[in-house]
């Protein structure tokens, strides 16, 4: 599943929650004051799920974290002298294990996934086939330098999700680019030029920028 339908999912669950609530049907400030480490939990899988080092020590935080606050809320223990070390183990182990300047990861099957969440990534993709993916960026950047793809004969589609982040895309001269989304206090900006309009490729991008924003160019 797609770091777009998690997004989205996210925001249903709490419309509905608070819709319910204005209806007297149940109490959500409750269940929210209870249960809202499940946040932070949920946060945790999608990053596993992305399988990448950093996602994956990240993710394993927010899980380690959100569990401790989940049992606080019942069972009296004093979370925040848990807290602390703990994080400061992981920011150890993310110093010592990462490289000092952010590497440009090589990219060579036909979809692309990233997702950076507090931090940022840098893709260089070299598809024969190129045909889309997903990029997330969550309060952190993503660069993605499609200069050197082929886009497959049926186009290609990429959807984008920028929340309070950003997201940097460059492609070939020789592909066009059609881009729609929704901007929620966000925007997009194509700036994209293709030599020849009548042959070129297709991408088709669709955008969700939530207080962040999208940049396509040459």
């Amino acid at each position: 599943m797609s770091s777009r339908i998690w997004i989205g999912l996210l925001f249903v669950v709490f419309g509905i929650g608070f819709l319910l609530h204005q209806a007297d049907i149940w109490d959500f400030s409750m269940i929210l004051s209870n249960w809202w480490p499940l946040i932070l939990i949920v946060i945790g899988i999608i990053l596993l799920i992305n399988r990448t080092y950093s996602s994956a020590v990240t993710g394993f935080l927010f899980l380690v974290i959100g569990g401790l606050l989940l049992v606080n809320e019942w069972i009296d223990i004093n979370v925040a002298a848990l807290i602390w070390p703990i994080i400061f183990i992981f920011v150890g182990l993310i110093v010592i294990f990462s490289r000092g300047q952010r590497e440009k990861t090589i990219h060579t099957e036909r979809d692309v996934n990233s997702f950076s969440l507090f931090s940022g990534t840098d893709v260089r993709s070299q598809s024969g086939n190129f045909q889309g993916g997903n990029v997330t960026a969550i309060f952190g950047g993503a660069e993605l330098d499609l200069r050197d793809i082929i886009v497959s004969e049926e186009g290609a589609k990429l959807d984008l999700t920028a929340v309070f982040g950003g997201i940097s895309i460059t492609v070939p001269r020789n592909v066009h680019v059609e881009i729609s989304g929704i901007p929620i206090f966000g925007g997009w900006e194509n700036k994209t030029r293709p030599d020849d309009p009548d042959d070129v490729s297709v991408i088709h991008v669709n955008c969700l920028t939530v207080c962040g924003g999208v940049e396509i160019k040459n």
